[in-house]
């Protein structure tokens, strides 16, 4: 609920309600919920739900009840542990109960005598299960070597595990969401929340690393998958007969997608600059940026800074001259792979000469930082197709100038004055050294796929 809604409704501040009663897996001023669900987990075995009921001698009513409440905790230890960049409490052989059966409520009653079968279609379960076998799944593909070896999951390489999410989403989508029907708001959801996930998931599997080659750092694959992350969630966020589920997906902000796109724009060829990129970016940046306590989060201001350098580097990039394609280098029609290894080697061995540093030793910003937290006036030199662009539209997109290709090297260094001054290497490290510092190299919350 928005403010306004929570005090029509309820008669009181959201702020006092959410103290009051909320306990959300990602709330700084809340209790720990890393004790909670440990709390939870020791409970639920000692009153034995990791046991299935059917094998216990229990009713069919109450096997079904403790199979939903046992994977809604399994599913908590998932999502809590990839919260805080540990690893789940439940350990894969110490349990056997059932996945919930795919049925509706109304199929359920405290005395019947026997489970019903399970449906193969839609039915109020099927959110629910898509979500508990996700989060299952994850167990397998998103912790570490060790934590696979002590649950008996094979140990897959990066390519291995992408494929195994690939096969993951056919048959969830076989299974499950074929049967969605879109004009129902819940289905609508439940597809497009699984879809986002999936997507996510594979790109926490695909996560970049430090030690990675230079030219791994900027690939298309990469920031495509980005983009799509950024695509489905913003769908789901716009999704007007969804708004009473948007708590599920307001918590995570999409720090790495967003981050990542940035910086490639920063350092891409301009026929790479789309504006359907630069769209979805935008809209990205302007609904966290509405959200009240965004600036709580120090990656914030990492991320204006990066929004910053990737509009001054397309407003420099759209003013330098260009050859005509015929002319180009055969090489450059190649996918692309920029030579990035001077940046970040320099990067690795001394980030400091990105910096503006005093005798004391105490880190100035540049100009380029300082503009960043400020309001930023449109870049100039955009040529833009529209005459009057709106206010809500502070960058509006442009009609790329020149946007035939040209090497990124050449780019930067061919650039009268770079955004943050020094050279065109120094600028590239210091690129990526926000880069790593707001994804964190992908430990902890960043690394959120849901």
């Amino acid at each position: 609920m928005s403010a306004a809604e929570c005090r029509e409704e309820l008669d009181e501040d959201k702020a006092v309600l959410l103290k009051r009663y909320i306990c959300g897996r990602k709330d700084e001023n809340g209790p720990n919920v890393c004790t909670l669900i440990g709390v939870a987990i020791g409970t639920a075995m000692k009153i034995g739900l990791h046991y299935d009921g059917a094998g216990l001698g229990l009713s069919p009513f109450e096997v079904e009840m403790r199979r939903r409440l046992w994977w809604q905790i399994c599913t908590l230890d998932v999502r809590t542990a990839e919260d805080h960049g540990s690893e789940p409490t439940i350990v894969e052989s110490a349990f056997n109960t059932k996945l919930p059966l795919n049925i509706n409520d109304t199929s359920l009653e405290p005395n019947m005598s026997k489970l019903p079968q399970g449906q193969s279609g839609r039915t109020e379960m099927t959110f629910t299960l898509v979500r508990f076998e996700g989060s299952h799944f994850a167990r397998r593909v998103t912790f570490s070597d060790k934590f696979c070896c002590i649950n008996s999951y094979p140990v897959l390489s990066e390519a291995q595990k992408c494929e195994a999410i690939e096969q993951f989403k056919e048959r969830i989508e076989k299974q499950y969401l074929s049967y969605c029907d879109k004009e129902v708001p819940l289905d609508f959801i439940t597809a497009a929340s699984t879809r986002l996930i999936l997507v996510k998931l594979k790109l926490a599997v695909c996560r970049l690393r430090r030690d990675q080659a230079p030219g791994m750092l900027v690939q298309t694959n990469y920031w495509r998958t980005c983009e799509e992350v950024l695509q489905h969630a913003q769908m789901l966020r716009n999704y007007e007969k969804g708004k009473r589920w948007l708590w599920l997906f307001q918590t995570y902000v999409e720090w790495d997608s967003l981050a990542y796109l940035l910086l490639h724009l920063c350092i891409a060829p301009p026929e790479e600059q789309s504006d359907a990129v630069w769209k979805t970016v935008d809209e990205i940046y302007r609904h966290w940026k509405s959200a009240s306590d965004i600036y709580r989060d120090r990656r914030w201001r990492l991320i204006e800074k990066l929004r910053f350098q990737a509009f001054a580097a397309r407003g420099r990039k759209q003013t330098i001259p260009q050859l005509p394609r015929a002319t180009q280098p055969d090489h450059i029609t190649a996918p692309v792979r920029y030579d990035l290894g001077p940046a970040i080697e320099l990067y690795k061995g001394s980030s400091a000469r990105a910096q503006r540093t005093t005798n004391t030793g105490v880190n100035q910003p540049s100009n380029a930082e300082a503009a960043a937290h400020a309001h930023l006036p449109p870049v100039t030199g955009v040529r833009t197709t529209e005459s009057n662009p709106s206010s809500e539209q502070p960058f509006p997109m442009g009609t790329l100038v020149n946007s035939t290709i040209q090497p990124v090297e050449e780019a930067i260094s061919s650039a009268a004055e770079l955004p943050s001054g020094g050279t065109s290497c120094e600028w590239s490290a210091a690129l990526f050294g926000t880069f790593w510092d707001l994804t964190g190299s992908g430990q902890g919350a960043s690394a959120s796929w849901l």
